[in-house]
C-alpha cells in the first residue's frame, strides 16, 4: 500500500525488534488501540509473532494503522519518519535498538526490565514503564505527543548519552576493564 511507508500521514511509533513474544510487541498493539486514531505503530522485523500480531490489531479495530515491513533495508528512514521509539520488552539482553533510537535523538519509551534502565535514563532520555502494561505504555506515548517540546528534549539527551556513554572508545575500554 502507499501509505505503509514511513513518510505517510499521521504519528508514527516505531519499535525496532523481533516479532517474539520477548519482544512484547502485543502490548504495543493493545497500546495503539488507546490512542489517537492519527497514530500508526511500525515494527521492523520479523518472526513467529506476525499472524498473532495481525489478528490482535484486527480484533482490537487496528489492523490498518499496524505496519509489518520486515526487515528493512533503510532502518534510517523509518528512525527520521518516527515520532516517539517504544520497546516493549518482557525482559532484554542489550537493547541495541534502543541505541540506535537515542542515535536518531529520538525519545524512547520503554519497559524497565533487564537492561534497560542502564540506556534509557527514565525522565532525561525516555520514559520507563513497567512491563506488560499497554495502559501504562498508551499513556507515556500520549504525554510525550502532547509535549513535543518535552519529547524533543528528551530525544537530545538521548543523543548526547548515548555517544558518551555508548562511544566505541568508551566501550572498548569498559570491555578491556572487565578482562
Amino acid at each position: 500500500a502507499p501509505d505503509a511507508g514511513p513518510e505517510a500521514d499521521g504519528t508514527l511509533m516505531l519499535a525496532i525488534a523481533r516479532l517474539t513474544e520477548q519482544k512484547g510487541i502485543d502490548v504495543a498493539v493493545r497500546a495503539l488501540a488507546e490512542l489517537p486514531s492519527d497514530v500508526r505503530l511500525a515494527v521492523l522485523g520479523e518472526g513467529l509473532e506476525r499472524e498473532p500480531l495481525e489478528t490482535l490489531a484486527r480484533r482490537l479495530g487496528v489492523g490498518d494503522r499496524l505496519l509489518l515491513p520486515g526487515r528493512v533495508g533503510d532502518v534510517a528512514a523509518w528512525l527520521r519518519a518516527a515520532e516517539i521509539v517504544v520497546h516493549p520488552a518482557r525482559w532484554e539482553g542489550f537493547g541495541l535498538a534502543l541505541l540506535e533510537a537515542m542515535l536518531a535523538a529520538k525519545p524512547v519509551v520503554a519497559s524497565r526490565v533487564s537492561s534497560v534502565p542502564e540506556i534509557v535514563a527514565d525522565g532525561e532520555t525516555g520514559i520507563l514503564v513497567a512491563p506488560d502494561d499497554p495502559r501504562a505504555l498508551a499513556e507515556a506515548v500520549e504525554a510525550l505527543l502532547q509535549d513535543p517540546d518535552r519529547a524533543r528534549r528528551l530525544g537530545g539527551a538521548g543523543l548526547e548519552r548515548a555517544r558518551r556513554e555508548f562511544s566505541v572508545e568508551r566501550m572498548t575500554s569498559r570491555t578491556i576493564e572487565v578482562y
